[in-house]
């Protein structure tokens, strides 16, 4: 009996310490990290064998890795709306990125943390997940800024590197004291298109997706090791996992969204911290909608309510856990082209995929979904679909959110479609759901994936490589002539590659068919304006405003067509209203910085300008044009200064390596300004400025022959420049051929 009693004793004690660990003051902080497009074959710890995974590899060494952890959809905006609040698509509503808006209604992770008294941060890396798709909610602080393509080179404010989402992380913990927090850091490197920096590209020669997922692993380990080295990390849970995979190739799937195979649904899970096991794998199938649930166990906190997933806890300890089958989806194809939704159920053992020709899967003989088994299993493939219809049956609330051209643009730059649901007044034909029959076909995405692929390519392409775009888009209309989203985007490219009349006959052809959006307007507006036909492409602005008072582009293409024709207040008035809708948009910041500038008005300029600078502090035609703003101001030094500081932000940048010769030419510095008129040169060889510069600068300086050369050569690309004429003949009479 005293036995008893002792060893009940111990037990309370022990309680009460686990009590006191999950309950009070050491409550544990939390970080949760999810890699965008990490496949779990990709990491030395889930068996590559030419992984360079060194960081995640250790944390599963110190934790309990998931040997099979499931995404509910290969799509960045609705499985993280899954991770944050253990719900899957059909109870959160966000079936697709850029179009849906996760409800106020559905409880998160992040008010779960901040009402038990946790400081909240998220810092996310791609637009996907950007603050306006509701995903800022339950955070004291929600990084979400992204650079301007003037970073990367080939998005518009769609992707931060890991390098700079890492430092943002490191300065927001640096303010944390004793106060027990959450952090959620979002890594978007891994997503195509896969660009690794230059130091990862050369380590992984035709590997880039890779290089990707290596960049990473190195940036995971230098917050983690500043964690470690300033102590929180010992009282830290980690939990590591990524949102989807990727298909590379596999059935015939370029990258993610249509399938709904293991290849593009298989993710890394790991878990590390304080009461975690270190070296521990669990087979218990882990699934996305899990991750809430656990987190808030292992923190001691209560659950949201209604969930979809369950605790894993005891699966850390080694405990078998029996099998709860995955929900996964996929309407991408639907939404985007009217074709047939998939919908699957996943078991430990076997997977059915819901299509026009369901596909079921043994998993454990054949985990690359090779064989078919649908002929074979009659009876299973009716039992599977009975839960996924059970599932299906559930009221999912509507978080359907009209979709701007902005936001297709951003999508459109990581290789998504369109970006709205079919369906909704206004937006399926805005996006191309609707096909050429007009209305949804039904086709199963198996016998599209290749057309899928190229129109992908194209969309992804149509900015930044507009010939290849039109190549790939018309390839596509070549096989689908009534494909509305590939003629859309073809207009896009042609304007892109300054084939303006072309992309405005595409464009005529879509508003023949009834079917002309608002973004469709913006893009013919301006290639209209560009073909100088100043009139219409006014007319085709003002109704693009009318059918988007709530999106910024329209105002914005209406504010530049004003400034081109000296309306000054009108631009202003255009920018203004983008600012009214959009506070701080760095595009109408930007326009209104030049419509004052044009205006004479440099204190109010400068006052624009610098806001820029304030949110986003490289942006390198923000520093051009206030260098621009204190030189006309008398402030010669300052200006200077700041067309250095762009010139190191952007080495190669046209613009900012003339106005720096500029500057030094005009200081008087005129060897020192001659390398730089040459480098501008060389990255516009046509510029006209940089040639006249670079002519009057050697002139200067006695070079009589080499400004001969600049300034011919300049008056070769634009004749009409009769001062420059005058200055050649007089170089030319007194020998200075």
């Amino acid at each position: 009996m005293a036995i008893a009693a002792v060893a009940l004793l111990g037990l309370a004690v022990a309680g009460a310490l686990v009590w006191r660990d999950r309950r009070g003051p050491a409550r544990p902080n939390v970080l949760l990290v999810t890699i965008d497009t990490l496949r779990a074959d990709r990491l030395g710890c889930y068996g590559a064998r030419d992984a360079t995974t060194p960081v995640l590899d250790a944390l599963a060494g110190r934790g309990v890795r998931f040997e099979t952890a499931v995404a509910a959809v290969p799509l960045t905006g609705p499985s993280h709306a899954t991770i944050l609040s253990g719900l899957t698509p059909v109870h959160h509503g966000v079936r697709d990125n850029g179009a849906y808006v996760l409800p106020d209604s559905v409880p998160t992770l992040a008010e779960a943390f901040r009402a038990a008294g946790y400081r909240t941060a998220g810092f996310v890396s791609g637009f996907p997940v950007d603050r306006r798709f509701g995903f800022a909610r339950g955070f004291d602080h929600y990084d979400d800024r992204l650079p301007h393509s003037d970073e990367l080179g080939w998005g518009e404010y769609v992707e931060r590197r890991a390098d700079r989402t890492t430092a943002a992380v490191r300065e927001w913990l640096e303010g944390r004291r004793g106060e027990p927090w959450f952090a959620w850091v979002h890594y978007f490197d891994p997503h195509g298109p896969y660009d690794p920096p230059p130091a990862w590209a050369s380590r992984f020669p035709g590997r880039p997706y890779d290089g990707e997922v290596a960049f990473v692993d190195e940036q995971l380990g230098v917050l983690l090791r500043a964690l470690e080295q300033s102590g929180p990390l010992a009282r830290t849970l980690v939990l590591v996992t990524g949102d989807h995979g990727e298909s590379l190739g596999e059935h015939g799937e370029d990258t993610h969204g249509v399938f709904v195979y293991d290849s593009t649904l298989l993710v890394p899970l790991i878990l590390a911290g304080p009461g975690v096991p270190a070296g521990h794998e669990s087979r218990v199938v882990a699934r996305l909608v899990d991750v809430t649930p656990t987190l808030l166990d292992l923190a001691g906190l209560r659950p949201l309510g209604v969930s979809d997933g369950r605790s894993l806890r005891p699966a850390l300890g080694g405990r078998a856990m029996p099998d709860e089958p995955a929900y996964v989806e996929s309407l991408y194809v639907q939404h985007q082209l009217g074709w047939a939704p998939l919908h699957g159920l996943r078991t430990a053992a076997w997977k059915l995929v819901d299509a026009p020709r369901p596909e079921l899967y043994a998993l454990r003989e054949d985990p690359g979904e090779t064989r078919d088994r649908t002929r074979d299993e009659p009876g299973r493939v009716e039992g599977l679909r009975r839960g996924l219809q059970a599932l299906l049956s559930a009221p999912t609330p509507d978080a359907r959110s009209e979709v701007d051209p902005e936001v297709r643009e951003r999508l459109a730059a990581l290789g998504y479609l369109g970006g709205a649901p079919a369906g909704r007044a206004g937006t399926a034909a805005a996006a191309g759901s609707v096909p050429a029959a007009g209305r949804a076909s039904g086709r199963d995405p198996k016998d599209g994936i290749g057309l899928i692929n190229r129109l992908g390519r194209g969309v992804s392409l149509a900015r930044t490589r507009p010939e290849e775009a039109v190549r790939e888009l018309s390839a596509v209309l070549a096989e689908d002539p009534g494909m509305l989203l590939a003629r859309r985007f073809r207009a896009m490219a042609l304007a892109g590659a300054g084939r303006h009349a072309a992309a405005v006959d595409d464009l005529r052809a879509i508003e023949a068919a009834g079917l002309l959006s608002g973004d469709d307007l913006v893009v013919m507006g301006s290639s209209l304006r560009a073909l100088g036909r100043r009139t219409e492409a006014a007319a085709a602005l003002e109704r693009a405003s009318t059918l988007l008072p709530r999106s910024p582009l329209p105002w914005l293409a209406r504010g530049n067509a004003l400034l081109e024709e000296g309306r000054v207040a009108d631009a202003r008035a255009a920018f203004e209203h983008v600012l009214a809708l959009v506070p701080d948009h760095l595009e109408a910041l930007r326009g209104a910085g030049d419509a004052a500038f044009v205006g004479g008005d440099l204190a109010e300029a400068g006052r624009r300008y610098g806001r820029i600078l304030e949110v986003q502090p490289g942006d390198v035609r923000a520093l051009v044009k206030m260098g621009v703003v204190d030189v006309r101001s008398g402030r010669g030094e300052e200006g200077l200064a700041r067309f250095r500081r762009a010139v190191e932000q952007a080495p190669q940048d046209a613009e900012a390596l003339l106005y720096l010769a500029g500057a030094l030419s005009s200081a008087g510095r005129l060897q020192e300004a001659i390398p730089y008129f040459e480098r501008s040169l060389a990255a516009s060889p046509r510029s006209v400025m940089a040639l006249n510069g670079l002519g009057l600068a050697r002139l200067q300086l006695g070079d009589a022959r080499g400004a001969a050369a600049a300034l011919g050569e300049s008056l070769a690309l634009d004749p009409r420049q009769p001062e420059v004429a005058k200055a050649l003949a007089d170089l030319r009479a007194t020998g200075g051929r």
